[in-house]
């Protein structure tokens, strides 16, 4: 690493003139002198240790000299405005218009059996609207304004009844295949102990 260099300059003190090295700090300018006395000049090394011992600290260049009083100050801190987030557009839900409408009553004219006040099998509100791509809540509104009660099912209430014990039953053994494999879990490292027992019995009777 090369040795710093400052820069000489003539200073007066008590009425006389010297010849001293110079260093400024870098953020506000201030300066310090390095005074030259005997008969012949001090290396550059005597300046920066001069320098330190008084609370500088000397950078590689001038322009990283501080002077102690600016680093004893604490940086500013800069407030950063933060944008505020833009709130998010929500699409608003496309309303039943006079043409849906149509559509919908024309179909529940051909599904809605109204003499049973119910839909024709297999037809349910949730049906007609997958079958038309619309919402569930437009075909409800339009039968209950126009035809009647969503009413029962018929094959779909027989498929219910016949399914519902049978889902029970899987349910149950579902839920006793899980309670045997947790148990075998516990278990199994005391099988693996009972064998190695087992073996060892039978090798101790063999001899």
């Amino acid at each position: 690493m090369s040795e710093r260099a400052f820069p000489y300059e003539n200073i007066d003190r008590e009425g006389q003139r010297y010849s001293a090295m110079r260093i400024e700090c870098s953020k506000c300018e201030s300066k310090s002198y390095y005074v030259q006395t005997g008969a012949g000049r001090k290396p550059p090394i005597a300046a920066e240790q001069y320098f330190r011992r008084h609370g500088w600290r000397i950078g590689n260049g001038p322009r990283a000299d501080v002077c102690p009083e600016c680093q004893k100050r604490k940086p500013e801190l800069k407030v950063v405005k933060m944008e505020q987030p833009q709130p998010t557009k929500v699409d608003q839900p496309r309303e039943m218009g006079r043409e849906d409408r149509r559509i919908i009553t024309d179909k529940l004219d051909e599904v809605y059996d109204d003499k049973a006040g119910s839909y024709k099998t297999p037809w349910t509100d949730a049906a007609v609207g997958r079958d038309l791509g619309v919402p569930r809540a437009w075909v409800s509104e339009v039968r209950e304004q126009f035809f009647g009660p969503e009413g029962g099912n018929p094959e779909f209430d027989a498929f219910i009844e016949q399914a519902a014990p049978i889902i029970a039953e899987m349910k149950n053994m579902a839920n006793s295949l899980r309670v045997q494999s947790e148990r075998f879990k516990e278990l199994e490292p005391r099988i693996s102990e009972i064998e190695r027992m087992g073996r060892r019995i039978e090798r101790e009777l063999g001899r």
